[in-house]
């Protein structure tokens, strides 16, 4: 367990140990974090949280959903809320608590909620998910929900205007009659046919709960008079309450700053209309203010501290003493002194408690901090602040490589949940565009981060992009435009002649080719995934050509290159000619790697397939056989690939006309996309046609959802059910669906 510590928070860690105990004793596990202190000593929204607790009682509520613009405090009520559900038994299946920030699309938001739920990288999607959150409602003895609570929304609903997120959430309500959806957003939270979720805007603070607040922070420093004077200039929102108090406290701010700046703000705008924080243009106008004493408050801060809050904004989520450390270049001797300055940060309120050694910065905190890096931090530290992110977000992937090849899957889960936004930050400073919903660093007007051969070397970013099984299991949200660009920069700056150096320059230019080699095949599969095989084979064949001249047509790296040129071929319908280069990759790679490898089976399972597609059953039936075998002995009867071992086995059966054979074997693996397709042919050939159809819709949600609507596998899928439907006679509806 101690590992993770370092990268995921102590919390998690907990989650993860619940979510264990729960599978073993059928305990309900809470994830619910700790109430802020401070939010617990005013009690200012206590009256809302008892109505919303109340709400959410009914019989016929199963969805709620906190809606304000930020820094008003809706996770700190959603958090009360479910606290107050959990002791009560409301909830009594559990609580799971999953923080979307920086979730920018639905895989990345199925991620969180996966983990959440204790699933590895390689335990079926969505529909993993959905049947480990049905277990957990059926383990339950007390009758009470599962309630789920989806934290900063917004993010997932930026992507394409909330309608992925109202499908995840539909999914979830559809999982279980007994699971509770609470939804924190700046957007309005809908569902798909069903009763939209309980909707509760969140006003500013009342104006004496707001002074109160601001004197019990500001204790024996302002006046009661005063106290009511900063909380009327900060609107009564708790963040800019908070920061600002903290500041005069820590006298980095005057009363007098913020006393003008409210009287500038007030002849510039006019003011908006009270409808108890409804109305959009109010909204808009409170998140400007708090935006305004963001920005007083960092710029009030001691140079050092401000240094460092511009360095951190480069983390959009959780960060850690240790991660910090890293990006401002301390690391090691000097992680006490992180430590005690994040500490200092967080008393400001500049940064929040998250875990027992971890934080994270408010959205809007960041968003400033971040403005003032790009604007008016010296150009060495800007550079700086880039480069050591980047080796910390390359080191994420190389540390989860590592946890995939241990086995730690779980906690390898748990880490990209948490983190992946990190990663996709490193893609968006490398493309020069937003990868996600992370915009550039320093903003879309600074060049692209370029990749130094040091960051390469230091973080071993090829050889763990080349290990695309670790890449898989991460799930879906891996594969963007950015990555592409991050790929096509690899093979360019692999490229480039090697730097000069002491000693052997042979051997320099040797390491540069061979990492020339690797970029190539790395750029090939991305493009590959793409469905872009024709540029993808010229790639193969030059990795083909490089390995063969450095290390030999028998070495291990040719072998890859061979399997994958092979790959392209077969993805353009030239598998005639894929035959003998995966022939051949295989002869080297049962011999260099031995026969159960996974990239021994890989090749077996490729070249199997190509041969049932030229009518060689009896050998293909075979080959299945044996990789079959070597997944049961390695991997075990309920691992994805042993499923899908078993699909292939099972499609090359019913080609031998075993139907009983294939039909018992499809069964045995039903959580395949694959084997779902299979069972719908078998099925269909029996001459059930409406349980053919429903297994073919099966298939194409579990593909679309797990590999893109574009992918083969989807569009195969696709194609099968539009034969069905036009056998069935409903050509509209098979016209409808779109290729």
């Amino acid at each position: 367990m101690k590992l993770i510590l370092d990268v995921v928070t102590s919390e998690q860690v907990y989650s993860l140990v619940l979510m264990e105990e729960a599978a073993e004793s059928s305990a309900a596990p809470c994830q619910l974090p700790t109430l802020d202190t401070t939010y617990e000593q005013y009690g200012g929204r206590d009256p809302e949280a008892k109505e919303l607790a109340q709400w959410m009682q009914k019989p016929d509520i199963r969805a709620a959903a906190v809606v304000a613009s930020g820094g008003m405090g809706k996770t700190c009520l959603a958090v009360d809320v479910a606290w107050r559900l959990w002791r009560c038994k409301q909830c009594s299946a559990g609580v799971l608590y999953v923080d979307c920030r920086g979730a920018f699309s639905r895989d990345a938001m199925v991620m969180r909620l996966r983990a959440a739920a204790g699933l590895s990288g390689e335990q079926g999607g969505v529909e993993g998910l959905l049947t480990a959150l049905g277990k957990m409602c059926s383990a339950d003895r007390l009758g009470g929900s599962l309630l789920v609570v989806v934290d900063n929304a917004e993010d997932p609903a930026a992507a394409d205007g909330g309608t992925a997120l109202a499908e995840v959430l539909t999914q979830l309500l559809l999982a279980s009659a007994k699971i509770q959806l609470l939804v924190t957003s700046r957007v309005d939270v809908a569902v798909h046919n069903m009763p939209p979720p309980h909707t509760h805007r969140i006003a500013p603070l009342a104006p004496a709960v707001a002074a109160g607040l601001v004197q019990q922070l500001a204790k024996g420093v302002l006046t009661g008079e005063e106290s009511r004077t900063v909380a009327e200039a900060c609107g009564c929102v708790p963040l800019a309450l908070r920061l600002v108090s903290e500041a005069l406290v820590a006298g980095a701010l005057p009363l007098e700053d913020v006393q003008e700046a409210v009287a500038t703000r007030q002849d510039s705008t006019a003011p908006a209309a009270d409808s108890g924080g409804g109305s959009t243009a109010d909204r808009q106008q409170k998140q400007d203010m708090t935006v305004m004493f963001v920005e007083m408050v960092l710029r009030s801060l001691p140079a050092a501290m401000k240094e460092i809050a511009m360095q951190i904004s480069a983390f959009t989520g959780v960060l850690t003493a240790a991660s910090t450390a890293v990006v401002m270049g301390v690391v090691g001797s000097s992680e006490h002194e992180v430590r005690a300055q994040l500490a200092s940060l967080h008393r400001l309120s500049v940064v929040l408690q998250h875990g027992d050694d971890s934080f994270l910065m408010h959205t809007h905190v960041r968003d400033v901090a971040r403005k003032l890096l790009a604007e008016e931090a010296p150009p060495a530290l800007r550079t700086a602040v880039r480069e050591r992110f980047a080796h910390y977000a390359a080191g994420l992937l190389s540390r989860w490589q590592r946890l995939h090849e241990s086995k730690a899957l779980k906690l390898m889960a748990a880490e990209v949940a948490a983190h992946w936004s990190d990663v996709e930050q490193f893609l968006a400073d490398v493309a020069g565009e937003a990868a996600g919903g992370n915009r550039p660093l320093l903003g879309a007007a600074a060049p692209p981060l370029p990749l130094s051969p040091q960051l390469l070397k230091d973080t071993a970013l090829l050889s763990t992009l080349g290990n695309s099984d670790s890449l898989y299991a991460i799930g879906n949200a891996w594969m963007s435009a950015q990555y592409l660009t991050l790929t096509q920069k690899l093979v360019e700056v692999t490229g480039q002649p090697a730097p000069s150096q002491e000693g052997d320059a042979a051997a320099g230019e040797r390491e540069q080719r061979l990492s020339h080699a690797a970029a190539l095949l790395v750029r090939c599969e991305a493009l590959m995934y793409t469905g872009e095989y024709e540029e993808s084979e010229g790639l193969a064949a030059r990795a083909v050509e490089l390995y063969e001249q450095l290390l030999g047509r028998d070495s291990v790296g040719c072998a890859a290159a061979l399997h994958l040129r092979a790959s392209c071929l077969q993805g353009q319908g030239r598998g005639t000619d894929a035959v003998p280069l995966y022939r051949e990759s295989l002869a080297v790679r049962q011999e260099a790697l031995g026969p159960t490898h996974r990239h021994t089976t890989a090749t077996i399972t490729h070249l199997a397939m190509q041969l049932s597609m030229e009518g060689a059953h009896s050998e293909a039936e075979g080959l299945y056989r044996q990789v079959l075998e070597a997944h049961q002995r390695n991997l075990g009867s309920s691992h994805n690939l042993t499923a899908q071992a078993l699909s292939n086995l099972a499609g090359c059966l019913h080609e031998l006309g075993k139907l009983a054979e294939a039909e018992a074997m499809y069964r045995k693996a039903l959580n395949v996309a694959f084997t779902l397709v299979g069972l719908a042919a078998v099925v269909r050939e029996g001459g059930d046609l409406e349980a053919a159809e429903e297994l073919y819709r099966q298939a194409l949600d579990v593909c679309r959802t797990a590999l893109g609507s574009r992918h083969p596998h989807s569009q195969m899928t696709l194609v099968a059910l539009r034969e069905l439907l036009t056998e069935r006679g409903k050509d509209q509806e098979a016209e409808a669906l779109e290729l």
